[in-house]
């Protein structure tokens, strides 16, 4: 197939555009600079040089391939405040919603990156696609636009799939800024007591669910992507020390933490995610490589370690 991937050289975006050139796809990605791209090129990977906010930039691209999958994301800095996160939310929402207009009227298919902070808070409860959404602040911008892309579905015929990652890990991205940079800096805490339950995956495995989506998702359906097994807060945190060889870190409340990186972040991170992949497993015929954080995150660090050092 003929792919168009935006945010492409993004922490997922990357992953997937590597996974689908790896399958066969011919791709070509949405980026902003040509440099941070050259790996990706060389892999054979085309390019259109766009923004988020600029549709007449990618617009014009969907028409020529046979699947968007919609994976950038508006990058901030600074506290992650309500006005921060109305921004990115607001970016999401105008760029998904013109995607799905020109591929409802050139018939193509969306595949849009939503999130497990949809759901919202559900304790020890597990989660599947039809429990309902009650967002957590992250998951808010994600939920509407879910809905806006299923009434597309439903009455309009727009070819769509929605995959809903949890925890995205790997060696970059999120991980890498909020884990392990501030495990080198002695700044690492676990959010709140951290019983809540995080519903991890690896960036690979992520990558490989999108893969499998072109060829055997559903139209209108939700896959979440999540590995076998949910942890709790404080055991992943634990898991990332002894793997480091360093002694467990302590923990701080959660409305401390808000005041330094923002409220409706820390409100997302310490509520509880405890999500099934039942779904995509049948579905999709996917297969996680690493089942759970604990396989996982040794392979991760090891390649930090390396690029750090």
């Amino acid at each position: 197939m003929h792919v168009f991937v935006t945010g492409a050289t993004g922490f997922v975006g990357a992953a997937v555009v590597k996974e689908l050139l790896r399958q066969g796809h011919q791709v070509v990605g949405l980026i902003r600079d040509p440099l941070k791209a050259a790996h990706l090129t060389q892999l054979g990977m085309s390019i259109q040089m766009g923004y988020m906010t600029s549709p007449q930039t990618y617009l014009p691209i969907v028409p020529t391939v046979d699947a968007v999958i919609q994976t950038a994301q508006l990058g901030v800095s600074g506290r992650f405040t309500r006005a921060t996160k109305d921004k990115i939310n607001q970016a999401d929402e105008a760029m998904t919603l013109a995607l799905a207009k020109v591929c409802m009227e050139h018939d193509k298919v969306l595949i849009y990156t939503s999130g497990c902070f949809n759901y919202g808070d559900h304790g020890t409860e597990w989660i599947d696609e039809r429990t309902p959404a009650t967002p957590s602040p992250l998951g808010e911008g994600h939920a509407r636009v879910v809905t806006q892309l299923m009434e597309l579905h439903q009455k309009e015929r727009l070819k769509v799939l929605v995959l809903s990652p949890g925890f995205v890990y790997g060696p970059g991205g999120l991980f890498k800024t909020s884990f392990y940079d501030t495990l080198k800096k002695g700044q690492l805490r676990v959010f709140g007591k951290g019983q809540n339950y995080w519903s991890p995956i690896q960036v690979d495995d992520l990558a490989s669910a999108y893969g499998l989506a072109l060829t055997h998702g559903r139209y209108g359906e939700v896959y979440n992507i999540v590995d076998n097994k949910p942890i709790r807060l404080r055991q992943l945190v634990d898991l990332i020390t002894s793997a480091q060889g360093v002694k467990s870190v302590g923990s701080l409340p959660a409305w401390l933490i808000g005041l330094l990186i923002g409220g409706p972040l820390v409100k997302s991170l310490t509520s509880s995610f405890r999500v099934s992949n039942a779904k995509a497993k049948g579905d999709l015929k996917w297969q996680p490589q690493y089942s759970s954080f604990e396989k996982g995150i040794p392979a991760v660090l090891s390649k930090l370690n390396q690029t750090t050092s």
